[in-house]
This record gives C-alpha cells, sequence and structure tokens, in this order.
C-alpha cells in the first residue's frame, strides 16, 4: 500500500477529533441533536485549522446509516460514513471553487441537480472548498439556491477570506469562525500522533514543530512529515532546525544571556554561528522578538511560567532567571530594537553587520535609567531642605529678600505659597525697602503687564529663622506707603512699573485708596492698572496692614488731576527715557540702569 501523509491519515473523523475548535463542533453536535439543521454554513478561518474536516464530518452525522436518524456521532463504520470519508459518496459532492469559478459549471453541478433527490443518503450536501473563489455572476445564481434550497438540500461553504464573499450570501446562512490553533494543542496532538507512530520525538522537538506551524494543525503536521523524512523513528531540536530552517531556542536564549551579561565578544560569536548556521536571519530577529515578548508577559503574569505555550518544561529555570535580570523598560526597548533591525535586514546587503550592532546597541540601551530614578538620583538627601529650614549667609542671618514667582531661587524655607497678612508681612517689606537692593537682570521674555502673576510677598516676620533684630514698629502708610508699593512694583514687575506704573502724571494714597491718575489720551494705561488689580491690590494690603483698593483715573483736560487733587509734577526724564521701546528692551536684556539723561536741542528733541 502507497505512503499516507500524517496529514491524511490523522484527519479526524469526528467531532471530538477536530482540535481546537470546541465552540463550533459544539455547536453543530447540539444543531444535529436538536435537529436545528440550518440551510447553509459557511465555515471560514485560517488555512489548515478544520473547516473541510468539519464539513465532511457533518455531512456524516447527518447520514450516517447506523442509527434512525442524523447522529452527532457518526459511527464510521457505515457505508455512508467510509465514501464520505474517502470522497465517493454520490449524494456528497465537493466542489472546488478556484477551479469550478464560472457561472456555467455552478448552474450544471449544482443548480441543476438540487431538484433530483439523494440516492441513498438522507440530505444531498454541497461541500464548496474556497467559495470566495466564484465570480460574481456564480454568487448571482447560487443566492436563490441558498436561500429556498429543497429540503433535502444542504450547503457547506468553507473560505479563508470571509469579506470576499457578498453580504447577500453570508445573510443567509450561518458563518462559522475557525480559530487558530494554540502551539500547546497542536503540540499535544503531535505527541499523541508520535506515540501511535511508535516514534521517539524530544518534547523540545515537538515545541519547535508547534512553533512553526504558526496555528494550522495541517501546517504542524506536513511539517512533521518533513523531519521524520529527515531524521527517521528518533528526532531531536537539532534535526527540526536543520530541516526545517527554525532558529532553537537555546541560540536565542544565548543570545539573550549575552546581553544582559553586556558580553559583546560573545555577542559577535553567537552572530557568527547564526550565520554559519543557515539561519534566515530576518527570522532569527523574529524570534528573538518572540522571545522578548514572552519575556514581558512573564515579568507582567509570573503564572504564565506553567504555560507551556511561553515556557517549554527544559527551559522554565532558564527563561525564570532571565526575566528577572531584564526590567519591562529593558524588554519594551529591545522589542522596538529588534523589530526595527527585522525591517532593516530586508534591505540590508551585509545582514549580519547589522545584526551585530544591533546586539551591541541592545547592550547599550540597557544602560539607561529611567527617568524618574535620574531625578531622584539628583535630589538626594541633601537636595530637599526642610521646608522653613534657615539658611546661613555671610553674616550669620537669614535674607528675608523674597524671591520673584518662578525664579531659581524661590525653592527651600525662604518662600511661601500664599500672600501672608499682618503687620509682621508689612514690617519685613519696609524694613528690606529701606536698604538698598541689589539689582537683577531681567528675562527678555518678562512677563507681559497684560497677564501678571500673583504677587508673591516674602516670609512672616515671626518665622523662626528671622533674626530677633528684623523687627520693625508699624505698618507703612500715608507717603511711605506710595513709595514702598512703587519701589515693590519697580522690583517684582519691572515691565509692568517701566511701562505703565511710571507712566502715571500721579500717584496718590487717600485713606484705603491708591489712585494713579493718567492724561486722558492714556486710558490704555488706566486699563492696564484696572487688569493688574488682582495682584495689585493684595501687595498694597501687604504692604499697608490693612484692606488697601487700588484704581485708576484719568486727568481732565483743564490739567488737574482726575480725583481733584493739585496738578501732576513733571515727569522725570529718565522715567521718560525708561518708556521707549527700544531702550526698555536694553534693559530687558542687560543688567543696566539708567544714571541720567541729557537732552539734545532746545526744543528737547
Amino acid at each position: 500500500m502507497a505512503y499516507q501523509v500524517l496529514a491524511r491519515k490523522w484527519r479526524p473523523q469526528r467531532f471530538e477529533d477536530v482540535v481546537g475548535q470546541g465552540g463550533v463542533t459544539r455547536t453543530l453536535q447540539n444543531a444535529i441533536r436538536t435537529g436545528r439543521i440550518a440551510q447553509a454554513y459557511v465555515f471560514a478561518g485560517p488555512r489548515g485549522v478544520g473547516k473541510t474536516t468539519s464539513a465532511r464530518i457533518l455531512a456524516r452525522g447527518l447520514n450516517c446509516m447506523a442509527g434512525a436518524g442524523p447522529t452527532p456521532d457518526p459511527c464510521g463504520r457505515c457505508e455512508a460514513c467510509v465514501e464520505i470519508a474517502e470522497g465517493r459518496d454520490i449524494d456528497v459532492l465537493e466542489i472546488d471553487a478556484a477551479t469550478h469559478t464560472k457561472v456555467e459549471t455552478v448552474r450544471e453541478v449544482i443548480i441543476s441537480g438540487l431538484s433530483v433527490p439523494p440516492v441513498r443518503d438522507r440530505y444531498k450536501i454541497f461541500i464548496i472548498d474556497e467559495v470566495h473563489q466564484l465570480s460574481g455572476h456564480s454568487f448571482n445564481a447560487l443566492l436563490k439556491s441558498i436561500e429556498e434550497p429543497p429540503p433535502h438540500a444542504l450547503f457547506v461553504m468553507a473560505t479563508t477570506e470571509p469579506q470576499k464573499i457578498p453580504e447577500t450570501i453570508l445573510s443567509r446562512s450561518q458563518v462559522h469562525e475557525f480559530r487558530t490553533i494554540p502551539e500547546s494543542a497542536i503540540a499535544t496532538q503531535l505527541a499523541k500522533i508520535a506515540e501511535a507512530e511508535g516514534l521517539s520525538v524530544a518534547p523540545e522537538a515537538l515545541a519547535l514543530i508547534a512553533r512553526a506551524a504558526d496555528g494550522s494543525m495541517r501546517d504542524g503536521l506536513t511539517a512533521f512529515d518533513q523531519v521524520l523524512a529527515f531524521a527517521g523513528t528518533s528526532v531531536t531540536v537539532d534535526d527540526v532546525s536543520s530541516v526545517l530552517g527554525l532558529v532553537g531556542r537555546d541560540l536565542l536564549l544565548d543570545i539573550l544571556e549575552a546581553v544582559a551579561d553586556e558580553n559583546a565578544p560573545a555577542a559577535f560569536d553567537l552572530a557568527a554561528r547564526a550565520v554559519e548556521g543557515g539561519y534566515d536571519l530576518r527570522l532569527l530577529c523574529r524570534e528573538l522578538s518572540r522571545l522578548v515578548r514572552d519575556l514581558m508577559v512573564i515579568s507582567v503574569d509570573r503564572s504564565r511560567l506553567s504555560d507551556t505555550s511561553f515556557v517549554a518544561e527544559g527551559e522554565r529555570a532558564r527563561v525564570e532567571a532571565l526575566a528577572a535580570r531584564f526590567s519591562r523598560e529593558d524588554l519594551l526597548r529591545a522589542f522596538d530594537l529588534v523589530a526595527k533591525t527585522e525591517s532593516d535586514l530586508r534591505l540590508a546587503e551585509e545582514p549580519r553587520y547589522h545584526l551585530e550592532m544591533a546586539l551591541l546597541k541592545w547592550m547599550h540601551l540597557r544602560k539607561l535609567a529611567p527617568i524618574g530614578e535620574l531625578v531622584e538620583r539628583l535630589r538626594g538627601p541633601a537636595a530637599a531642605p526642610r521646608r522653613g529650614a534657615p539658611t546661613t549667609g555671610g553674616g550669620g542671618g537669614r535674607s528675608v529678600a523674597p524671591h520673584a514667582p518662578g525664579s531659581p531661587g524661590s525653592g527651600g524655607g525662604g518662600s511661601r505659597s500664599a500672600a501672608p497678612q499682618g503687620p509682621g508681612a508689612a514690617r519685613t517689606i519696609a524694613q528690606r525697602l529701606q536698604a538698598p537692593a541689589a539689582r537683577r537682570p531681567l528675562s527678555p521674555g518678562g512677563p507681559s503687564p497684560s497677564a501678571p502673576p500673583v504677587f508673591q510677598p516674602p516670609p512672616d516676620a515671626d518665622d523662626p529663622g528671622d533674626d530677633p533684630g528684623d523687627e520693625v514698629a508699624a505698618p507703612v502708610g500715608g507717603r511711605s506707603l506710595k513709595d514702598a508699593l512703587l519701589a515693590e512694583i519697580k522690583r517684582a514687575k519691572a515691565g509692568f512699573y517701566n511701562m505703565t506704573a511710571a507712566q502715571a502724571s500721579a500717584v496718590e494714597v487717600e485713606g484705603d485708596r491708591v489712585v494713579f491718575t493718567f492724561p486722558e489720551d492714556q486710558r490704555f494705561l488706566q486699563q492696564q492698572v484696572e487688569q493688574a488689580r488682582a495682584w495689585l491690590e493684595p501687595m498694597a494690603s501687604t504692604i499697608g496692614g490693612r484692606r488697601i483698593h487700588v484704581t485708576a483715573v484719568l486727568r481732565e483736560s483743564s490739567g488737574g488731576r482726575g480725583s481733584g487733587g493739585p496738578s501732576a509734577p513733571e515727569p522725570d526724564p529718565r522715567t521718560i527715557a525708561a518708556s521707549d521701546p527700544d531702550i526698555k528692551a536694553l534693559l530687558d536684556m542687560l543688567p543696566l540702569e539708567i544714571k541720567s539723561v541729557e537732552k539734545l536741542g532746545k526744543d528737547g528733541k
């Protein structure tokens, strides 16, 4: 008798024998058992997962002669079961749609035979393989027959591309999705076949064949047949790698260990071993990315170590040790690197060089530290002083000068995030204003007068770190309040001071109000002050030690002040010069100060 390949010899004969399709087979068995048999079925799924085999088993169950009617468990011994299994039953027609695509063939073979009842069986069944290959006219010719077939007719259509089948056909059929078969299920089935055939096959070799099957039981059996033709009755991992050109897991694990050890010479040796072994380096990268993914899954869920689809029995300890040596960040970067290397190898003239450089780059990437860890290192215990801790200076006392919001020196214990109230803050500011302040260079991108940040006053005077000699008697008021407020505005908001506050013809304190007076043609400056009240009033209230309101008015045309007071004095020439846009830009970029202004010409122009 001629040799029969394993894929045909071990073709399932019952629904229970179909591997990895429990949902579909159970549905079909229940449909036969309850008599809920549809007039048309569509079996869709990848190649080699049992579509045509399930169609034949369904035909045997409907036509089995061992019982009084259809059965979900065909006997496999009656004439109908034997002839259907061998493909020679005259009432079960198998049609290859890839060959018979024309509408004439469909009309001749299918449509014309529908009206003829079955010769012996209960049902006349049409199994159409690769049905998506039919032409559009053929589908149109089948449409009415599929929708309303005679009671003795049944259609089973198998396809790997269901999206190419017209919706009119799919809507009239029951569609069953066949899934790819897990590697563990394929390896288990191969082990059963090897035992039944009296073969000696290493479990790692079966796992490698199952991985090469890529979810197809038929492809796995075909590859197994090919390996047996080379190795005989005893199969090892090296036999599988040699015949199928697959990369053994040992080489992959050796590569990961070399990267973990940062052993560059070993990486070059392993790349040479892969080249000398005749491996496809793109396939090597693909298997490396697969192994990296497996390590990531194990890192996320340690229970997957017992899943043979991720880790074979003989390599569990080695994989577990490697998973502990790679962080998740390492694995994410490694996956991107290996996937990119696989893509680059398509056009590379020297693939070996790309692989070697990729392994060295992988070692380098493992030296990169997470940004959070670097920040913690930079902070350190000394870089995070206690809030409010005193800072010693050259004079032995703590400086009370506040930092501007967002300035580099605003950290530590010398700043506050909320404006303190009460006489203590006012005394601190008043004392600081009595001493000359150091000029700070201004940033070219300083704060905009139209949208100033909230004023941030200095620390309370009663802070434990304050020197006892810093006490000042009472809140400032009247003329002192005006001078203190303008000085604080100039210090904290130099741009607003030069462009707005310094342009006022008069600034007066009237009780609990500070009034900025502008000429009647400077309404824009008045609006600027009104918009800045949100931070001007807290600043003035802190300096004055009480609630202070800030307002801006326009000077009447007669030249008097808007509030009825005396006329404003002539502006300081230095103030006029500081308001010039060009000079202001120069002052903002350089730590300069206007000492004097000289007029040119009698008219001052």
